[in-house]
């Protein structure tokens, strides 16, 4: 067979291998259960058989596209053109992923924008609309409370967020907007990190490949996206942790002493109460490996710790009450220990086996192998973090796919720096082993030179689709700039307008989602999971197994926060529905408001009943 068509061949196998792939996506859970479960279209057999062409045509496809691409490097007919492409981007790496980085954040941040009666509307995740309703709260004169006329409860675990959020609350802004500079803001930290990213890595490796597949895995993972753009401090803590590393390293190196690494980390406690847990480890780190000037370690950051602890403690017991926060009692306090850590510890291996095992245990042997302390650090921060998250139970959104979690999301950059170091490890065995047992021809040695840039961008690309989980997970969200619950954090917002409208100042409204809806709807709460509510806050938990922990949504009690407190509207119910009917039944009235079932009490003044025809029907 001639060259040239060998070269077509080749191109071929390439182009059917792209085109398997694509058919993949076609064979998803979600696209299966859509358009053949959901009419029993096919029995449960058939939706496995279509399973298995998912991961056929994946695996297919993946094999074909490394063996095209292997066998076009083989037959030099990779153009002179395309190396220079590869080369050029090769050098301007930074610069491009930086550039295509950001306009994917803006898209990312527009998407999970929307239109509501003509206003387009910028909106965070519930838990982050929790701290813009204290902040708003702030801003107005009101206090650091979650009511404007209600008890002072620590319902937040981020003092330091809450009072840069208030800021925004201070300025003429519209409520419609004050959301979008805390995007922003999580869009810069985000691209802080990346920069300190290259730095850390280029400084532990002198390598483009290493700096390159770091920052790119750490700027491709939607867990550390998503958060950030949708309020949450992670971005800001996973900043603080690698200006830590960055000292440590420079520390390791000159010997020097830098309080200001204590001060970093306590920074970090003022932004995040449970950051504690962090600061301890990497001061312990510090104490243990630097042995140069451990005195002045221990003393600095004993002092530092307990100056904000205390201060922070003396602050909590002043203006709430309490010694620990309210949020501390809901998750932690009455929970077995047992099933707190059962949960952890099946949320964690749930995220090791999405990433794949093998690829989760490679960074432990490099840092085995190589017995350097650098190396070491960037190990040990990552599997405190992991400790802490099985201690506390793991996250309340697990069942995103099992990726990183927002504890795991603020040192997910440390493994991948390691990884990524280990990777240019294991690349350096290979090519010894190929060189000097398996092809002596200089022929050959020419060729994986040539090949090895192609091949370790193809392996780039696999691993981030894996440590998404597969093709058929969240890498689709990925794609499409989207994430858990980013429908759900827009019908809120709708919902809390609605609920404004049909209501007066003085109305009260029990609600779940204690962010958007208290936000938007700017009146006072129930709030059913006790978060912003010291009495729920303090009761049982309602379990029956480890299985059915999940942290902050186990405490509830209709009759205390319907038969007592009296709200005027019920606007949602959670847990166990039928306790709740029971209470319900006695004075309120139920109305649907689009699709949602609401109730109303029926002696209530602060409603506006004659609105309530207009825009709600019974069913």
């Amino acid at each position: 067979m001639s060259k040239l068509n060998l070269k077509v061949l080749a191109l071929f196998v390439l182009f059917s291998g792209v085109v398997a792939i694509f058919l993949s996506f076609f064979f998803t859970p979600s696209f299966v259960a859509k358009h053949f479960a959901e009419d029993n279209f096919l029995p449960g057999d058939g939706v496995l058989i279509l399973e298995s062409a998912r991961l056929f045509f994946m695996y297919m496809g993946i094999t074909l596209s490394v063996i095209g691409v292997s066998s076009l490097i083989w037959l030099r007919a990779l153009t002179p053109l395309l190396t220079k492409v590869v080369v050029f981007i090769t050098r301007r790496t930074f610069s491009l992923i930086l550039i295509f980085f950001t306009l994917y954040c803006i898209v990312f941040i527009f998407n999970t924008s929307f239109k509501f009666e003509g206003i387009r509307y910028f909106t965070l995740s519930d838990d982050s609309m929790i701290s813009m309703r204290y902040a708003k709260n702030l801003a107005q004169g009101n206090g650091l409370i979650w009511n404007p006329k209600g008890q002072r409860v620590e319902g937040y675990s981020n003092l330091l967020w809450i009072l840069y959020m208030s800021v925004w609350h201070l300025l003429p802004i519209d409520i419609s907007k004050t959301s979008f500079p805390i995007q922003v803001t999580g869009l810069l930290f985000l691209m802080a990190n990346l920069c300190i990213i290259r730095k850390i890595t280029w400084d532990l490796s002198k390598s483009r490949y290493v700096t390159f597949s770091a920052i790119l895995l750490t700027a491709t993972y939607l867990p550390i996206i998503f958060w950030a753009l949708k309020g949450m401090e992670t971005a800001v803590l996973s900043f603080i942790v690698l200006l830590s590393i960055y000292r440590i390293l420079k520390s390791i190196e000159t010997g020097e002493f830098y309080p200001s690494l204590f001060y970093i980390l306590g920074i970090g406690m003022l932004i995040r109460v449970d950051f504690a847990f962090l600061f301890v480890a990497i001061s312990a780190f510090v104490v243990i490996f630097l042995e140069k000037n451990r005195k002045k370690n221990l003393t600095t950051a004993l002092s530092v710790f307990a100056f904000i602890a205390v201060s922070e403690t003396l602050f909590r017991l002043y203006y709430y009450g309490e010694i620990l926060p309210n949020t501390y009692y809901l998750k932690v306090s009455g929970t077995p220990f047992f099933f707190r850590f059962r949960k952890g510890l099946w949320t964690a291996t749930e995220f090791i086996e999405n990433m794949s095992p093998f690829l989760f245990i490679l960074p432990f042997i490099y840092v085995f192998h190589k017995k350097d302390k650098k190396v070491l650090l960037l190990l040990y921060i990552f599997v405190s973090q992991l400790t802490y998250s099985i201690y506390v139970g793991g996250d309340a959104w697990e069942k995103w796919y099992h990726v990183a979690n927002r504890f795991l999301c603020i040192v997910m950059p440390c493994f991948f720096i390691l990884f990524s170091l280990t990777l240019k490890y294991l690349f350096k065995l290979v090519k010894h082993f190929l060189r000097t047992k398996v092809f002596k021809n200089g022929r050959f040695t020419l060729l994986l030179e040539e090949a090895k840039n192609y091949l370790f961008i193809i392996l780039i690309l696999l691993l981030i689709f894996r440590l998404h989980g597969g093709i058929a997970a969240p890498l689709g969200s990925l794609l499409a700039a989207s994430g858990i619950h980013v429908n759900d954090d827009k019908e809120m917002v709708k919902f809390g307008l609605k609920l404004r409208e049909i209501t007066t100042e003085e109305a009260k409204i029990a609600v779940v989602w204690a962010g958007a809806i208290p936000y938007f709807s700017g009146r006072n709460c129930v709030d059913l999971l006790g978060y912003n509510d010291e009495v729920i806050a303090h009761q049982e938990v309602h379990l029956n197994s480890w299985e059915d922990f999940y942290p902050g949504h186990n405490k509830y009690d209709y009759n205390y926060s319907i038969r007592i407190l009296k709200p005027d509207i019920v606007a949602q119910l959670w847990g166990d529905e039928e306790k709740a009917l029971e209470c319900l039944r006695e004075k309120y009235v139920s109305y649907y408001l689009g699709s949602k079932r609401i109730f109303f009490r029926e002696d209530s003044p602060n409603i506006e009943w004659n609105k309530i025809a207009l825009k709600a029907h019974n069913r």
